[in-house]
């Protein structure tokens, strides 16, 4: 009894470690494959607040 507790732990840490692994790789994988749509995203965002800061301090200078 003891050494089926002990191999069907062994099993649950290995099938964890998998999907851990497997959930880091296929988050790498798509954080590579839209890296460039981020940058993108970024780019708009930045725009957005800086478009944003100048017409707050248009109002704030009228």
């Amino acid at each position: 009894m003891g050494e089926s507790v002990i191999s069907g732990e062994r099993a649950q840490v290995s099938l964890e470690f998998i999907l851990l692994v497997g959930g880091v790789l296929v988050g790498a994988l798509t954080i590579f494959t839209l890296r460039d749509s981020l940058r993108n995203f970024s780019q708009v965002i930045a725009d957005w607040v800086e478009a944003e800061r100048n017409l707050s301090i248009a109002q704030v200078t009228r």
